[in-house]
């Protein structure tokens, strides 16, 4: 079943904190990818709506670049992300949005099930929560990594941009199966659409949340695709008391 994704108060002020650090040199040696599994498009509302009338707005797409590598942890509450410099979108709400999942080949198992929370923040406002939603995620083979499309979003959560420039945090919760996940990163800066920083996000129960490179790399970048579209009616801004939650 999918859900909204709630965030408190705490973490937004942790999280706006660590964004001041400065990027560390290293994180960890890349581990090897053995391809890609699958693409799964999940709807948040549960339909196979017929096409829509609006035309979805590309403001961010990193998916072009080739997959150098993978980085992961046995922190199955981990969160991954990057900075998205968009082209475009402001005003605009989350319509559809890609992101890429890795199982690691060192994981004692298979992932069976998980959920994915993907997270907006606002950087030119101190690292502000703006919105986020969740989404299950089935099976993936030890080593490979799938990339999934999450449509309707706008359908299920309004989650409206107010800046081009935004922290995307994935954060997996519930895993069955798998003892080691993470996400595939690239080793080049150039994305399709928009733009972004050389490092990745990172924070989990041994890495202070900041800015990371791959040992030896001068990028680190994880793969994105945003699409946004206008609002068909006008948006208020979502009040703290509507964002409570668990988080770690």
């Amino acid at each position: 079943m999918n859900m909204i994704a709630n965030v408190s108060r705490m973490t937004c002020a942790a999280l706006a904190v660590a964004l001041l650090a400065g990027p560390v040199a290293a994180v960890e040696n890349g581990e090897p990818v053995l391809g890609l599994q699958n693409q799964p498009v999940i709807s948040l509302s549960g339909a196979n709506s017929a096409l829509s009338v609006v035309v979805p707005n590309v403001v961010y797409d990193s998916t072009n670049q080739t997959v150098s590598a993978a980085s992961s942890t046995t922190d199955l509450n981990a969160i991954y992300g990057d900075q998205l410099m968009l082209a475009g979108g402001v005003g605009e709400d989350v319509s559809a949005m890609k992101f890429a999942v890795f199982c690691s080949g060192t994981s004692t198992g298979a992932l069976v099930s998980a959920t994915e929370t993907i997270r907006f923040y606002d950087l030119t406002n101190a690292g502000a929560y703006i919105g986020g939603f969740s989404a299950s995620l089935g099976a993936l083979a030890q080593g490979f990594y799938s990339i999934y499309t999450t449509t309707d979003i706008n359908n299920v959560v309004m989650i409206t941009l107010p800046t081009i420039d935004l922290l995307v945090t994935q954060q997996l919760s519930n895993v069955v199966g798998a003892s080691r996940m993470g996400t595939v990163l690239s080793y080049a800066n150039a994305p399709a659409v928009g733009s972004t920083n050389n490092e990745f996000y990172a924070s989990n129960a041994t890495l202070a949340g900041g800015w990371y490179l791959i040992t030896g790399q001068t990028y680190s970048n994880p793969h994105y695709k945003l699409e946004t579209t206008q609002s068909a009616v006008p948006t208020e801004s979502q009040s703290w008391g509507s964002l409570k939650a668990e988080f770690r």
